[in-house]
C-alpha cells in the first residue's frame, strides 16, 4: 500500500484479494476431498477457513467504513462510486479481481453445499439401514428354526 492509498476505500483490497486467493484454494481443497469422500481430511481446513472467513468480513466492513467516511455507501456500489471517480487503475483492477474471485468462492461453496448434502443422505440412508437390521429380532419358530421378525420365541424366553 503506497502512502497515498493509506486512507482510502481502496487500502485493504490487496489484502483483501490475497485472503480470497487463499480463501478459494481452501475451497478447492474442501471439494476435492469431499469428492473423493476423505472426511477425516477435511477437519484440519476448518479453522483456516473459519479464520480467513473472519478476515475478509473485518477487511470488508473496514473498506465500507471508509467508503462511509467518504459520504459514499459502505457496499458495493459505493466503492464502484468511489473508483469511477478516484481510484487508479491498479485499485480497478484489485477490485474487479476481488469480484472474480469471490464470485468463484461462492459458486465453489455452492457446489460443496451440495457434496455434503449427498454424503450427509449417504449416511442417513446407512443409519436407516442399519437400524432397520438391529430392530429385526433374531426368534426361533415352533420347529426349533431361526427366524427373523415377529412370531417366534426370543431366544432366551422359552
Amino acid at each position: 500500500m503506497t502512502p497515498s492509498t493509506a486512507n482510502t476505500p481502496a487500502a485493504t483490497l490487496e489484502e483483501e484479494v490475497a485472503k480470497l486467493r487463499e480463501f478459494v484454494a481452501i475451497l478447492e481443497r474442501e471439494q476435492e476431498l469431499l469428492t473423493r469422500a476423505d472426511i477425516d481430511a477435511l477437519m484440519p481446513l476448518i479453522d483456516g477457513k473459519t479464520g480467513i472467513a473472519h478476515t475478509l468480513a473485518a477487511l470488508s466492513l473496514e473498506r465500507g467504513e471508509r467508503l462511509k467516511r467518504t459520504g459514499l455507501a459502505g457496499d458495493r456500489a459505493g466503492m464502484e462510486t468511489w473508483l469511477d471517480k478516484s481510484g487508479t487503475e491498479p485499485q480497478r483492477a484489485a477490485w474487479r479481481e476481488l469480484l472474480q474471485l469471490a464470485a468463484a468462492a461462492r459458486a465453489i461453496n455452492e457446489t460443496n453445499g451440495k457434496l455434503i448434502g449427498l454424503h450427509a443422505q449417504r449416511n442417513q440412508q446407512a443409519f436407516t439401514a442399519l437400524m432397520a437390521a438391529a430392530n429385526q429380532v433374531m426368534t426361533y419358530g415352533p420347529d426349533g428354526q431361526q427366524q427373523t421378525g415377529i412370531g417366534g420365541r426370543i431366544l432366551g424366553t422359552a
